[in-house]
């Protein structure tokens, strides 16, 4: 497993999908997501406190509440040209001893959203990377690297 940093979400130039950025090394490894979990993820990136819980708010507070806590998020397997994700939640006793680890099913974007929200890792299999991962040359040169105004298509 290698682990990603988060670029931002931007917009597939051919689709005109949202588009999650995920850079490991010189490597980026883009995910077309749907517009509410580019959003739901960029609401996360920029620390947004809705006046209700969105999902996945919500999530993150039950977790929370039955002890869980998201280790990291993994991106293990792209078929068919769908990318598969699981969280890995370690769950507490009352002591504060980690009870059991539980490897739950989720979508890559809301993986993601979550990730963003209880700052955990983001990790994908090298087999995902060796598959689906592109030069970072794609986005062009350093200057575009922290620009963040690309993202403001998916804004709220």
């Amino acid at each position: 497993m290698v682990e990603l940093e988060l670029l931002g979400v931007s917009q597939s130039p051919e689709q005109h999908h949202p588009l999650v950025l995920l850079r490991h090394e010189n490597r980026v490894l883009p995910i077309l997501v749907g517009l509410p979990e580019a959003r739901a993820i960029q609401a996360g990136l920029m620390e947004e406190k809705p006046p209700r819980p969105m999902t996945h708010d919500l999530i993150r507070n039950v977790l929370a509440g039955l002890r869980g806590e998201v280790r990291s998020v993994t991106i293990y397997k792209l078929e068919n040209d769908t990318f598969y994700a699981h969280l890995n939640v370690e769950q507490k006793n009352a002591a504060g001893l980690v009870e059991q680890v539980l490897r739950i099913d989720s979508r890559p974007s809301d993986g993601i959203a979550i990730a963003v929200r209880v700052n955990c890792p983001i990790l994908a299999s090298e087999e995902v990377m060796e598959i689906a991962g592109q030069d970072a040359s794609i986005l062009g040169g350093p200057e575009d690297e922290d620009d963040e105004d690309e993202d403001s298509d998916f804004d709220s």
